[in-house]
C-alpha cells in the first residue's frame, strides 16, 4: 500500500549533465602481484584529471570486476564526491563490453575515456578540442602520439581527406624524449624502442587552421563523440581482454567514416603498474600533491629457497620465460576467472 505522495512527482529537476563526461574502467581482482599498486596509481589519476582539466565533468567510473576492498575503495570516492555514476560488475565482462555499457548509456555530448592507468596533464581537453573542430570527421581523438596501426593498414575514412585542398598529409618524427616516455609507459622491448626512434609517424594538417595531428588513436585514452559511441555499439565480448575485440571498436569507426588522430604532443601518461621518482615528480608538477611511494615492509632479506633458485636459473633462457609466462597466465586464470 502506497502512504502519501512520491514527492519527486511535485516537479523535481533531474540532474543536466556536463557536456564532458569521462569513462574510466577498473579491474583490480587482488592487491598483490602485478596488482599491488593499481589502487593507488588509480587514485593517482582521478586526481590528475581533476588537476588538468579545466571544464567542469562528469565521472563514470565502470568496476569491472574487483576485489572487496578496492570496491569499498571506489564508494569512499563516491561518497566524497570525487565519482558521478559508479557501475559495479561482479564478473569481469571485458574491456569491450563495458564499453558496450559505456558507450550506449552515458549522456554527455562528448566522451572520454581512459584505462585505469592513465595520468592526465594540463591541455589535454583544450588540445583534442583543437583537433575535433578542426577535423569535423574525426571519431577518435587521443591525448598522446599514436605510435600503433591498429588498423594494421586497412582504415579507409582517412581517405576522403586526400582529395581536400585543406589538408595535407606528412611525415612526423617526435622529439626523442617523447618515444622514451611512450616505451617507459609500456614496457618496450629495445628492439620496438629502436623501431619507434627510427620511423616517422603519418601525420595531417589543417592548412587553414594550422591544427596539426597525428593519424591513428589509442585504446588506453580518447575522446569520442556521443554521437558516434552510440552508433558503434555493440561490440562482441567474449574475453577480459581481446585484441580483436577491441580492434572491432576502431573497424566500426573507420566503418562508419570517422578518423581516429591523437595529438603530436603526449598530454596524458601511461603509468603503468609500477610507481617510481619519475612518475611521483609528474604527479606532484600536476597536482602540486606529493604521493608517498607504495615500499616493501623493511625487513632481513632471507636466503632464496631452491625452488626461487631453480626459476631463476629458468628464468634465464627466452624459452624458460615463455614457459613461465604460460604458467603465470595459467595460475592467473584459474584463480580469478569465474569459471576455473
Amino acid at each position: 500500500m502506497r502512504t502519501g505522495r512520491n514527492p519527486a512527482k511535485s516537479g523535481l529537476d533531474a540532474y543536466a549533465p556536463q557536456e564532458l563526461g569521462v569513462a574510466l574502467i577498473l579491474y583490480i581482482p587482488s592487491q598483490e602481484g602485478y596488482f599491488a599498486n593499481a589502487l593507488e596509481i588509480f587514485k593517482m589519476q582521478i586526481a590528475s584529471l581533476k588537476a588538468a582539466t579545466a571544464q567542469a565533468y562528469d565521472l563514470l567510473v565502470f568496476d569491472n570486476g574487483s576485489c572487496a576492498p578496492v570496491v569499498q575503495a571506489l564508494h569512499k570516492l563516491y561518497q566524497a564526491g570525487e565519482i558521478t555514476w559508479l557501475v559495479s560488475s561482479r564478473h569481469n565482462i571485458g574491456k569491450a563490453g563495458a564499453w558496450n555499457w559505456i558507450f550506449a548509456s552515458q549522456p554527455n555530448p562528448l566522451i572520454a575515456y581512459a584505462d585505469s592507468d592513465v595520468l592526465f596533464r594540463p591541455g589535454w581537453l583544450e588540445a583534442s578540442r583543437e583537433i575535433l573542430q578542426a577535423f569535423p570527421q574525426a571519431g577518435m581523438v587521443s591525448a598522446q602520439p599514436n605510435f600503433f596501426d591498429v588498423m594494421d593498414g586497412k582504415g579507409q575514412a582517412q581517405q576522403a581527406l586526400e582529395k581536400d585542398p585543406e589538408y595535407r598529409f606528412e611525415a612526423y618524427k617526435p622529439a626523442s624524449e617523447i618515444i622514451d616516455e611512450y616505451c617507459l609507459g609500456i614496457g618496450a622491448s629495445p628492439e620496438l624502442a629502436e623501431r619507434f626512434h627510427q620511423q616517422p609517424l603519418p601525420a595531417v594538417q589543417h592548412i587553414p587552421s594550422g591544427v596539426q595531428a597525428v593519424l591513428g588513436a589509442s585504446h588506453m585514452q580518447f575522446i569520442i563523440p556521443q554521437a558516434v559511441a552510440r552508433k558503434v555499439t555493440p561490440l562482441p565480448a567474449t574475453k577480459a581482454l581481446l585484441r580483436k575485440e577491441t580492434m572491432s571498436l576502431d573497424h566500426s569507426v573507420d566503418r562508419l567514416g570517422f578518423l581516429h588522430l591523437s595529438t603530436r604532443l603526449p598530454y596524458v601518461f601511461h603509468m603503468g603498474n609500477t610507481i617510481n621518482e619519475r612518475l611521483l615528480d609528474e604527479f606532484q608538477r600536476i597536482t602540486g600533491q606529493a604521493q608517498n611511494p607504495v615500499k616493501a615492509t623493511p625487513g632481513l632479506r632471507k636466503p632464496a629457497s631452491p625452488v626461487r633458485r631453480w626459476i631463476n636459473r629458468v628464468a634465464r633462457s627466452p624459452r624458460g620465460q615463455r614457459q613461465l609466462q604460460r604458467l603465470y597466465n595459467l595460475l592467473f586464470q584459474v584463480l580469478h576467472s569465474d569459471n576455473p
